[in-house]
Formats: structure tokens, C-alpha cells, sequence
């Protein structure tokens, strides 16, 4: 990666939000970029500002020591947890790996609206779409109720009216998506602990 005028790049990588969580922490938080300025919307739904100064001074701590400690940056800026994971999913990126992005009201207050963003600039992507709850509601058990999905599918993306305002991401279930299939199902085995996801019929016409 040429970190040359890094800022830049990271406005032009970022124009659109992006989900991420912070190393150790594993807090969620949103970058995206806004008339030539870049903003975090942390896990407390705190908007907070990133100056060119502090990103270029972390970048020039970072091509000096390669540090993933967020301590050695201290002195020079306050946001290096979040800067550090903005580093990770951009080398996972340019060495081709998907990245799995999940779309939880709980853990982030914007998640609606930026779950129905990854819709539109992800068209060709996949949906994972399972409850809140491991053990289910009213009966419904993990393997019925976990899905996945194409991200054009009607079930997990459509205008309709709903009685309640986050109908996606705000009840009681919620998505994951990726661009890779392979990649989201191997996500759902893990955090379902499921042998098998049942697939929608959208995907038949897909895979």
C-alpha cells in the first residue's frame, strides 16, 4: 500500500460508510467521509472528527515502527484503535479477502440505514439473515430461522411498510452480508455452530 497523502485516499475510500470494529476492544464504529473531512460514528453513536494532521501523523508513526499497538500512538493522535482497524480492512481488501460486514441496531444505532447503503452499492452480494437469539423465539429453532439470502431478494430488501421503524436490523433478527458466498456461509457455520444453512430459493438462479 503507498501511503502517500493517505488522507485523500481514505476520503475517496470512504465516500461511502463503511461498519468496523476496533482490535482488542472489538467495538463497533463507522467511517465515512463528508466534504473533504473525515468522520467516526463510534459505539455510543458519538460523531467525532478526523483531522488531516492526526491521520498524517499516525501514518508516518506507523511506517516507521509498523506497531498494531494503539498505545504507541498516543502522543500523536487519540483515534489510533480506529485507525488501526481502518489499516487491517484495507490490507484484507487489496489482498483480495472479503470482508464480512454485520448489520446489529445493538451494536450500531446507524445499522438500517447502512445495511440498506451495502444493498445498494453491493448488488451482487449475499445476505445472511439469522435472530438475535441463539436459542430462538417461540420455537423457532436456529436452523429453520437462519438464512441466507441474495442481496436483490425480496425478504431482505424491499420498501415495504413496517410496523416498527428497524425491521432489518432492529428486531429480533439481523445481517451479516459479504460480496463472497463462500466467505459468509463459512461465517454462518461458525456463529450458528450449525452442520448445514438452509439457502433461499433466490439463490438458485444466483450460484
Amino acid at each position: 500500500m503507498i501511503y502517500k497523502d493517505f488522507y485523500s485516499y481514505l476520503l475517496e475510500r470512504f465516500s461511502q460508510p463503511v461498519d468496523l470494529f476496533t482490535g482488542a476492544r472489538k467495538q463497533p464504529f463507522t467511517l465515512y467521509s463528508e466534504q473533504g473531512v473525515l468522520f467516526i460514528i463510534n459505539a455510543k453513536n458519538n460523531i467525532r472528527r478526523l483531522g488531516r494532521e492526526g491521520v498524517d501523523a499516525f501514518i508516518a508513526r506507523f511506517e516507521e515502527t509498523g506497531s498494531v499497538l494503539p498505545g504507541d500512538y498516543q502522543d500523536v493522535t487519540f483515534n489510533a484503535s480506529y485507525l488501526l482497524a481502518v489499516m487491517k480492512y484495507l490490507s484484507r481488501n487489496e489482498e483480495g479477502s472479503t470482508t464480512v460486514v454485520r448489520f446489529h441496531h445493538q451494536e450500531n444505532a446507524n445499522s438500517e440505514k447502512h445495511y440498506h447503503l451495502w444493498l445498494q452499492t453491493h448488488p451482487q452480494g449475499f445476505v445472511l439473515n439469522l435472530l438475535k437469539s441463539n436459542q430462538g423465539k417461540e420455537g423457532i429453532s436456529v436452523s429453520n430461522s437462519t438464512c441466507l439470502h441474495a442481496a436483490g431478494c425480496h425478504f431482505v430488501n424491499n420498501d415495504r411498510s413496517y410496523s416498527q421503524p428497524l425491521p432489518y436490523t432492529g428486531g429480533d433478527y439481523f445481517k451479516i452480508c459479504a460480496d463472497n458466498f463462500q466467505e459468509l456461509e463459512n461465517e454462518a457455520l461458525r456463529i450458528t455452530r450449525l452442520t448445514k444453512i438452509k439457502r433461499c430459493r433466490c439463490l438458485k438462479n444466483t450460484l
